[in-house]
């Protein structure tokens, strides 16, 4: 399978060692947690291997670090399977982050390292197998008609080494192609795009998972785009990084770094960075209301470039698996899906500007006198008629009309980022379909119910006092995730009790969302069909913290959010009051990727 370098933390556990091989190693998967780890002392894996043997809770970091100290390799060794060993296609995801070379022959892309190797095997094709295949499709005659053009029956056909090397450019699909057998591959080419056609006609886009498939499918896995943030500040520093694009773009996949914490991006780092980002532009760039939001009247956002870098982010978010930006009011997505803006369905109800909103509330309620001092501020929302209580009704309209037409401009750098992935085109030709991932009222907010539904707990065997224990703490946090659902307003405010003065009187704001976006990373509902059926979080227990710890009073809840789950330490979560502390403390000062 290749020699790899993983950086295994000296506090791992088995677990964690396992789910960083497989991620190295994807083959792994199919051993089922059946393998063993060996080393060689010396001769490159030549001479015998002798087994590290594991501790008694598996291999760990520490003794990794104790039996080899990080020098030299270790080899895995499956126990029961036997391993496919036939070579991996390039697009395989063990070549995902490596960077990729155009070979001149075959004109595949190639990972850098294997290039030299794939030149020695590569052949271009000859000039006779391209007219052999041609001779299949395109009627014979036709091609001896071509090929024979000025010469006599009996001419026999003049070999490669005797055609000139001349290649000129399809129209149709603008490669290059040899002179002679161009006028052959143009047709067959315009058969070609004519089917493809019909084949995106026979499956159109009929759903929003049909949307997040499509969007998906056109992420470029030639390169990783990677952010390096800290929680701090995250969205100020996730723009200035986004806008940076050095030695990636945004149509690659993304991967998170949070600095500081040791986390590794396997989709969880990811979601709760876009979670993160799609909050945060939705209270720093757009203002409104219950009934949607509008982009904010900002020249100096626009001048740098901020409203195209939404848009990026907001594409990459409903490729990505980030949540979908549903805020934006109908009068907005009309515009970015049609083009043009509908004057007569502009009401009272799109002006979302505070300044506005007070202009228009003084109008309705001044006298002649009043209306007279509100002229400047009239006059410049480009009302040009006179000013009089007569004209009330056209002086409003006005500046109805300038509050929406000012953010045009705002509205088509947003829609410029959204040609990432071609959403905007997808947009304007499944109008009302792609309209529930922008508007409000489509996807609904994670509530109890669903996240109660997606528990998957693992109990022991029935009958035993762990299963008691365990089902204990499984209604525990039933009735922690509906009261934290009852409380007003849907927000539970939890400071945990042992906060000191010193670590700051931090509350922490602790909804069902938060906590869903605690265990997963999301704290949406996944937008396709196919991912909410998938959807699970799994509950594992600990009931031996006490013979690996010693006698100590209080352990949290360890959470692994790429896999989805969550594993509780049952001796110290006896009392529905102990569970809520423990939660809440582990929430507060354990939102970090890492072990504190």
């Amino acid at each position: 399978m290749g020699r790899r370098t993983i950086q295994v933390p000296e506090g791992a556990c088995h677990k964690e060692i396992t789910y960083l091989l497989c991620e190295v190693y994807f083959k792994m998967n199919e051993l089922e947690g059946a393998w063993m780890l060996h080393k060689a002392m010396g001769g490159s894996g030549q001479r015998r291997l002798t087994l590290v043997s594991p501790d008694e809770m598996g291999y760990t970091g520490a003794g990794l670090f104790k039996s080899w100290g990080g020098k030299g390799c270790l080899y895995v060794m499956p126990i029961q399977h036997r391993l496919d060993m036939s070579p991996l296609p390039y697009t395989a995801r063990e070549f995902e982050a490596m960077p990729k070379a155009r070979c001149v022959s075959c004109s595949k892309h190639v990972p850098l390292q294997l290039l030299s190797l794939h030149v020695e095997t590569c052949t271009k094709p000859e000039l006779d197998e391209i007219h052999s295949d041609y001779n299949d499709d395109v009627d014979e005659g036709a091609i001896l008609q071509q090929s024979n053009l000025g010469s006599t029956d009996s001419m026999e056909r003049p070999s490669c080494s005797q055609v000139p090397d001349v290649k000129t450019t399809c129209p149709i699909c603008q490669e290059w192609i040899s002179s002679d057998i161009v006028e052959i591959h143009a047709s067959i080419c315009g058969e070609r795009v004519c089917n493809e056609t019909e084949e995106s006609q026979a499956h159109p886009t009929e759903s929003i998972s049909d949307v997040i498939r499509v969007l998906h499918e056109r992420v470029d896995n030639t390169a990783i785009f990677s952010i390096c943030v800290t929680r701090e500040d995250m969205l100020e520093r996730g723009m200035k990084q986004w806008q940076r694009q050095k030695k990636a773009s945004p149509k690659n996949p993304l991967r998170v770094t949070f600095l500081g914490e040791t986390g590794i991006d396997n989709g969880a780092l990811r979601k709760e960075f876009l979670t993160e980002m799609v909050t945060g532009i939705q209270s720093r760039f757009f203002v409104g209301g219950d009934n949607g939001k509008t982009p904010k009247y900002s020249m100096t956002d626009m001048d740098k470039h901020h409203f195209k870098t939404v848009g990026e982010i907001l594409a990459v978010s409903i490729a990505q698996g980030g949540p979908p930006p549903n805020f934006f009011m109908d009068w907005c997505y009309n515009y970015m899906s049609t083009g043009e803006l509908d004057q007569e369905a502009i009401t009272e109800m799109a002006v979302t500007d505070p300044e506005l909103i007070d202009l228009i509330q003084e109008i309705r309620a001044a006298d002649n006198t009043s209306l007279m001092e509100c002229t400047d501020r009239i006059l410049s929302c480009g009302y040009t008629g006179p000013v009089s209580i007569e004209k009330r009704e056209d002086i409003l309209r006005s500046i109805v009309l300038y509050s929406t037409v000012r953010l045009l401009p705002m509205l088509q750098q947003i829609c410029s980022g959204m040609k990432l992935y071609g959403l905007l085109s997808l947009v304007q030709k499944e109008k009302d379909i792609c309209r529930q991932l922008f508007v409000l009222g489509s996807f609904s907010k994670v509530d109890a119910d669903f996240l109660v539904k997606s528990l998957s707990p693992v109990f022991s065997e029935k009958g035993t006092m762990r299963r008691q224990r365990e089902c204990r703490v499984v209604n525990f946090l039933q009735d922690f995730i509906q009261d934290m659902e009852d409380e007003e307003d849907g927000i539970n405010t939890v400071l945990p009790e042992s906060a000191s003065e010193d670590e700051g009187d931090k509350e922490v704001l602790i909804n069902v969302g938060k906590f869903c976006q605690w265990l997963t990373g999301q704290a949406h509902i996944p937008l396709s069909h196919a991912d909410r059926e998938g959807f699970s979080i799994t509950i594992e227990f600990d009931h031996d913290c006490q013979v690996r710890f010693g006698t100590h009073s209080i352990c949290y809840p360890i959470v692994n959010a790429c896999s989805c789950s969550v594993t509780f330490p049952v001796a110290h979560l006896t009392t529905q009051e102990e569970f809520r502390r423990v939660i809440a403390q582990a929430i507060t000062y354990g939102y970090d990727f890492g072990r504190s």
